[in-house]
């Protein structure tokens, strides 16, 4: 068993243990309440003192929270590995409400992909094993480790003795465990030493043969505005962790109020904090909300934030990029299908709802017409191949019918 002792966590009078869940609801003074039977407890006239048992790989956090929404460490964390820890809150019988929380973390491990590691080692007799050990470096803040790759080769004909091939690489990965770069060491090169923290709440530590990333939970996306723009919403938003380079994407979604119209959701990648929510309908309140993940986990949406839309006004413009081809060109003249495709039309300040295809003969066929889908960009006609053809395209929201497209010809066979 490993002790630990914290005094940093604010003084509470009602504390929440739990693993998997919040549990949010009146507590009387002095009580302490367990969720989980890996939990358990016991006051000490220097505070209360809280054990679990650790399981390997799993990183272990205590935090503490005024509101059960804004949670903060009452320790640096602590890797499991099957021992008995216990964590010492002074004075946490007295003073203001509060709760706390177990947080566990499956951490990501940081190897060399396969095909990168026979790319090193040059061999891979029933699989490639690696040991790697691996921290942040101190100059670039990156993490860089060394892996170690072996492969044991039967040998061939009576009495061949196994042979094993060894290589080294330094690797640095990135804040999602991906390799940014992996390079071949000599023999007798040594790598400075990293640390196993950058100081922004990113922890690698060292398990056996393997290096572990932890990365922590994103808190509540702030900050965010949107910006009507045509069809489209330009929203952003302030990072919501302290680390902005270990955000591994951005989820937005803009919810309409009292409207049947559909939620619109789109998902930015990296640590970007702008994004484009596209195809909204015009006079329609959304609530919009960001929700940002790391490998630690996902943050809690932000606080909606509500803005509705203009109402229609400016048609779409006309499409462009028309064309026509036959769809069986060795034919004899006869029938055959016309297939037209086109660009989507830029949406003006509503979605393109439909498209009018229209199609012209040039002797006595006349001319025929198609409704599309707003979000279909091809159409097909069976028609008689022998004369020419003229398509146009043109759009339609719900500010009306834009610009018909330049006419284009298409030869008859």
């Amino acid at each position: 068993m490993s002790a630990i002792t914290k005094g940093r966590c604010p003084s509470v009078r009602s504390i929440a243990l739990f693993l998997s869940a919040v549990f949010a609801g009146p507590f009387s003074a002095a009580a302490v309440i367990l969720l989980s039977g890996g939990l358990t407890n016991t006051p000490s006239s220097h505070g209360l003192m809280l054990s679990f048992t650790t399981t390997s790989p799993n990183f272990y956090t205590l935090q503490t929270s005024p509101d059960l929404r804004h949670w903060t460490n009452c320790q640096s964390g602590t890797p499991g590995n099957g021992t008995l820890e216990t964590v010492t809150i002074t004075n946490a019988i007295s003073g203001s409400q509060g709760f706390y929380r177990l947080l566990i973390q499956k951490p990501t491990s940081l190897a060399l992909p396969p095909n990168l590691a026979f790319a090193i080692l040059g061999y891979s007799c029933g699989g490639i094993q690696e040991k790697v050990s691996a921290g942040f470096n101190p100059t670039n803040g990156y993490l860089t480790g060394v892996v170690n790759l072996s492969t044991a080769c039967s040998g061939s004909g009576r009495g061949a003795h196994a042979t094993t091939h060894t290589a080294s690489a330094v690797v640095t990965w990135d804040l999602a465990g991906n390799v940014i770069s992996a390079t071949p060491l000599t023999n007798g090169v040594v790598v400075s030493p990293t640390t196993p923290a950058d100081g922004l709440g990113d922890v690698i530590f060292n398990a056996g043969a393997v290096a572990f990333l932890v990365v922590p939970v994103p808190t509540t996306p702030t900050g965010v505005t949107a910006v009507q723009s045509g069809d489209q919403f330009q929203i952003s938003w302030k990072p919501s962790v302290a680390n902005p380079a270990t955000v591994t994407s951005s989820t937005v979604t803009a919810t309409p109020v009292n409207s049947t119209a559909s939620i619109l959701t789109t998902t930015v990648i990296g640590s970007a904090t702008t994004g484009v929510i596209s195809s909204l309908q015009p006079q329609t309140t959304y609530q919009i909300t960001v929700v940002s993940t790391t490998i630690g986990g996902s943050s809690p949406a932000s606080i909606p934030i509500s803005v509705t839309t203009v109402p229609a006004t400016i048609p779409p413009s006309a499409p462009t990029g028309v064309s026509a081809n036959w769809a069986n060109p060795n034919a004899d003249p006869g029938p055959n299908t016309l297939v037209a495709i086109w660009l989507a039309a830029n949406p003006g300040n509503s979605p393109v709802d439909q498209y009018l295809v229209t199609i012209t003969a040039s002797d006595t066929a006349g001319t025929l017409t198609q409704t599309i889908s707003g979000t279909t960009l091809i159409a097909y006609f069976n028609v008689d191949s022998n004369p020419s053809w003229s398509v146009t395209v043109r759009a339609h929201n719900a500010a009306g019918w834009g610009p018909v497209s330049a006419a284009i010809a298409l030869g008859g066979l």
